[in-house]
């Protein structure tokens, strides 16, 4: 598979160029190096056309539209659409940047990508450009992390925080899923599971032999919105950081061998995906464009494209050092020239970031 690279002293990424996913992706911190990103267990393995191209290549970070089925556009019937299936073509790159056009248009727009580093930044910066188009559509960044060891996982205010209508598995011969589907909760650590019991969402993993989804809606009117794992065992804690007028919802995947069919095959296990979405949770273009609860309560749960006019959706992410004794995020707030992350204990470590990426739009 051939894959494009970018690296500095302070990260490393690269972005594949059939499906646009990125990885690998390395932070470095002297002699040390910080891989957090997941790669999918079959990754080396010749399924034919027994999967799609998106599942096949599963790794790192990729950008969804639509976001889940892909039950409206009449050529697009891919799971996660075109972005994350087709061949992306570089156009432009440098030491620092490189810039992608996908090969096929989603709903008459063409679509670019663009990946930047900082020198001395700990961060991956990525900007995806429709150009034209017309019609709502769910969209997502799909990143999803490799947990080794117990993580704590953290958001910025939210406003609503649930599980969809359905679980993620519902044929107990396929798969299994453990939370309550739907319920609705303020605190991510009093969440209902199916049995009647309860459990906290923000640390993980929290049992094996599970697939589950559930999806937080942040606060509007913050400076930025953020979504935190840390892993302290590790070292390190993994942040993004997005405009939430764009990416107003997070939906966050939990897959611990709770699918039992090829490729998974019970192996897919202690990973986290944080995916920061316009969407109504996983569930597609159909359920996302068209009315559902969530829009009528107001939330957004789709971008709309329009002819003549570029859409612009920035969103960042990155990594820091923590001591052992780190837990869970409290707040990411601005800082000079970055963020300052401090968690439940009051400890803190501040990261270079670039804000006015995510608003320069």
């Amino acid at each position: 598979m051939k894959t494009h690279l970018i690296k500095n002293n302070s990260v490393e990424v690269g972005v594949t160029e059939e499906c646009g996913h990125l990885f690998p992706v390395r932070f470095f911190f002297g002699d040390k190096t910080i891989k957090p990103m997941h790669i999918a267990p079959w990754a080396d393995e010749d399924h034919g056309k027994s999967i799609p191209p998106m599942l096949k290549t599963l790794r790192g970070d990729f950008f969804c539209a639509p976001f889940g089925a892909s039950d409206i556009l009449p050529d697009e019937t891919r799971g996660h659409g075109a972005p994350a299936n087709d061949k992306w073509l570089m156009i432009q790159s440098n030491d620092t940047a490189m810039k992608f056009r996908l090969t096929k248009k989603i709903s008459g727009a063409e679509l670019t990508k663009e990946i930047s580093i900082n020198e001395d930044e700990k961060v991956v910066y990525q900007r995806h450009i429709f150009t034209g188009g017309d019609g709502k559509i769910p969209v997502a960044h799909h990143a999803m992390l490799k947990v080794k060891s117990k993580g704590y996982l953290s958001f910025s205010d939210f406003v609503f925080a649930g599980t969809p209508p359905e679980p993620i598995e519902t044929d107990p011969g396929l798969g299994r899923s453990v939370l309550k589907y739907p319920q609705e909760f303020s605190d991510l650590s009093d969440a209902k599971l199916s049995d009647g019991g309860s459990i906290d969402l923000s640390v993980y993993p929290y049992g094996d032999n599970h697939e589950d989804l559930f999806m937080v809606i942040a606060k509007q009117g913050m400076p930025f919105g953020w979504s935190a794992f840390s892993c302290p065992e590790e070292g390190w804690v993994w942040y993004s950081i997005k405009n939430i007028s764009i990416f107003p919802n997070t939906v966050i995947w939990q897959s611990n061998g709770g699918r039992y069919y090829p490729p998974f095959s019970s192996r897919h296990t202690n990973v986290i995906g944080i995916e920061e979405a316009a969407s109504y949770y996983h569930l597609g273009h159909k359920a996302s464009a068209e009315d559902n609860d969530l829009v009528s309560s107001g939330y957004k749960t789709y971008i709309e494209l329009k002819a003549g006019k570029k859409t612009e959706l920035p969103y960042l992410f990155g990594v820091a050092e923590i001591p052992a004794e780190f837990t869970k995020v409290k707040k990411i707030v601005p800082a000079n020239g970055g963020v300052e992350i401090t968690d439940i204990n009051g400890l803190s470590v501040k990261a270079k970031v670039n804000l006015n990426f995510i608003k320069d739009i």
